[in-house]
């Protein structure tokens, strides 16, 4: 049976409880936590409450050396990019059978352009374009809320 609209959208506008809190490399060995506005979904993006963020290999490189190869840090950028956390909004243009509110999700970090030879042909974690958590010039997920692509972020059990 289907919901009703309004409750429909209730659900997709759940205003956050708590500040945006997010860690933030502003330099070579210079974090910060720093309050920023809690991004709002685009209309094939859900937000999400994070829960669990990891620490890998590649945040202590930025944070010690401030690059990896040709991603150099040239502006602060949020850390963080192994994440799972509960879906708080949802885009309007999310498919209703894809995520809910209240979904668990982790997040795949690298969301690819979907239009490259690449990408048609299923190989997308080889996309040129692909847009990575953490990895300048894109903010990672060390954060409280962070808005990702819905078909990049799997339900868990």
């Amino acid at each position: 049976r289907p919901e009703p609209a309004d409750a429909v959208a209730e659900q997709q506008q759940q205003q956050p409880a708590v500040p945006n809190e997010t860690a933030v490399l502003r330099g070579v060995r210079e974090l910060a936590v720093e309050t920023r506005a809690v991004p709002e979904p685009g209309p094939l993006e859900v937000r999400v409450r994070v829960r669990r963020v990891g620490i890998c290999g590649s945040d202590v490189e930025y944070w010690q050396h401030g690059r990896i190869g040709d991603f150099v840090l040239r502006a602060p950028m949020v850390i963080g990019h192994e994440s799972a956390g509960v879906v708080d909004a949802v885009g309007a243009d999310v498919p209703r059978d894809a995520l809910r509110v209240g979904d668990r999700v982790a997040l795949e970090p690298g969301v690819p352009c979907r239009h490259c030879a690449h990408c048609r042909g299923g190989t997308y974690n080889l996309c040129a374009r692909m847009r990575f958590h953490a990895t300048p010039p894109v903010d990672g997920a060390l954060a409280r809320y962070v808005v990702h692509a819905y078909d990049f972020c799997h339900r868990l059990p």
